[in-house]
């Protein structure tokens, strides 16, 4: 029965490693997302008259500092505006660059609300 408590432990002990490598892989993820996203937000440049509510998902890979890989996904089937805003979007992650440190898969969202609250951040620093 010690014995069996024991490998119990370890087993708790390892899983409990695993999930929180795990947790600093994924708050990883989402700082290098962050990085990718506001560095973006210096060369976006989207479409007048956007609707009140729009969301894309962006999958990036950046390797050397440069976008390799990206992908923008809809969450809804876009509108024309969203249509519009895609390549935009695209341009201004690929014209943004260099990207520094960051390097890997990355994730973000791009909705209204984050670019609003992103572009005040950023008049505030200038």
């Amino acid at each position: 029965m010690h014995s069996l408590t024991k490998t119990f432990l370890y087993y708790v002990l390892i899983t409990s490693v695993a999930l929180a490598i795990n947790v600093k892989s994924v708050v990883a993820a989402e700082d290098s997302g962050s990085i990718a996203f506001n560095q973006m937000l210096k060369c976006l440049k989207l479409p007048a008259d956007a609707p009140s509510a729009y969301s894309f998902l962006i999958v990036a890979v950046i390797k050397d500092g440069s976008a390799d890989f990206l992908s923008i996904n809809f969450r809804t089937p876009p509108s024309e505006w969203e249509k519009t805003a895609a390549p935009l979007i695209a341009d201004a992650i690929t014209q943004c660059e260099p990207y520094g440190s960051i390097s890997g898969r990355m994730e973000f969202a791009v909705t209204r609300e984050l670019v609003e609250a992103g572009s005040k951040k950023l008049s505030m620093r200038r």
